[in-house]
């Protein structure tokens, strides 16, 4: 199996920048509906912020040089 379509377990290291992550991206959510007003614009912001969080985490663990790839 290609590396990319692997599962990759993140090193402690890895989780702990994940969870670094989450949490600001949690943030942001928070701001962005506090600030913004409902609408399809506020809609699209936090879905792509979303895909943002989802490829940010993704980056950590499949770039974590200590990250077990599953065969």
């Amino acid at each position: 199996m290609k590396k990319t379509y692997a599962y990759h377990k993140p090193s402690a290291a890895g989780l702990d920048r994940i969870a670094f992550l989450r949490e600001a991206f949690s943030e942001l959510h928070d701001k962005i509906e506090k600030m913004a007003p409902p609408s399809r614009e506020r809609s699209i912001a936090l879905t792509e912020l979303e895909a943002a969080a989802m490829w940010a985490m993704r980056a950590v663990a499949c770039n974590d040089p200590e990250s077990v790839v599953a065969k």
